[in-house]
């Protein structure tokens, strides 16, 4: 037994690393009205995914680390992103929001969400709305386009997701512990993608949450100097999780459909 988990884990070990990488030219392409397409930034630090609707609207959770500032800017001009209709803050940390007051200025937000009633950056301008969202609530931010808003308590700092567009979903997690498990294992669902928490350094999610949630993907960003945790890579793998470290595989991107879902190719 201890054999077979040794050549499971080489062998995701060899998947993480082989999927080649793309420019973001190569992957864009027009969206019709009823598609919304996932951009999960490779970073050198931190994590960051823009969400496009076919409604023209631009949603951004999160801006990656300082240290990862030209790497998100570049990324996004690539993408000829000219306007945030949404910023989307799930935490204070500095891996999530050490960007944000950069994005502000360059790119014209006119929203900006977040956790609690004091996000991480100052706002200066009466021409950006603030909003918290709330545990428990659902939002709307482009139509057919929904978050449920997933947290611990009320005054918490992280703020995961379960996120629907059609007949396809994704769970976005900020934090990795049993409390924020607990919640989601509340809510009857399964997912097509879910977003590792702590740069999967942590031993979460469970074996029991995914196999509740059953996702085929499961995105990883990259937190400097930092090393994937062998038992739950192990246990992906067992469970025949496709596992997508943006470190290795460079920038994602996802098409949501009404449904059904796909990678953008060449």
């Amino acid at each position: 037994m201890q054999i077979l988990r040794l050549v499971l884990t080489l062998f995701m070990a060899v998947v993480i690393l082989w999927v080649p990488s793309q420019t973001l030219t190569a992957l864009e392409r027009t969206l019709s009205e009823d598609e919304v397409k996932f951009t999960f930034f490779h970073l050198t630090d931190g994590e960051s995914l823009l969400i496009t609707t076919g409604r023209d609207k631009k949603i951004l959770i999160n801006t990656g680390s300082k240290e990862s500032e030209e790497d998100l800017v570049s990324q996004l001009d690539e993408l000829e992103v000219q306007q945030i209709d949404y910023l989307i803050l799930t935490n204070k940390r500095e891996t999530s929001c050490g960007n944000t007051d950069v994005i502000i200025d360059k790119y014209n937000v006119t929203n900006v969400v977040s956790s609690t009633n004091q996000p991480c950056v100052n706002i200066q301008t009466s021409n950006i709305q603030t909003e918290k969202w709330e545990k428990g609530q659902t939002y709307e931010p482009s139509p057919g386009l929904i978050f449920k808003v997933l947290k611990v308590n009320q005054q918490a700092e992280n703020m995961s997701f379960y996120i629907t567009f059609g007949k396809n979903s994704m769970v976005f997690m900020s934090e990795g512990n049993e409390a924020i498990e607990d919640i989601i294992k509340e809510l009857p669902i399964q997912t097509e993608i879910i977003k590792i928490p702590d740069y999967a350094e942590k031993n979460f999610p469970s074996g029991e949450l995914l196999d509740q949630l059953d996702p085929h993907i499961a995105i990883i960003y990259d937190l400097k100097d930092k090393k994937l945790h062998a038992g739950l890579i192990e246990r992906m793998t067992e469970l025949w999780i496709d596992v997508y470290h943006l470190k290795r595989v460079g920038t994602v991107q996802i098409i949501f459909t009404p449904s059904d879902y796909e990678f953008v190719r060449e």
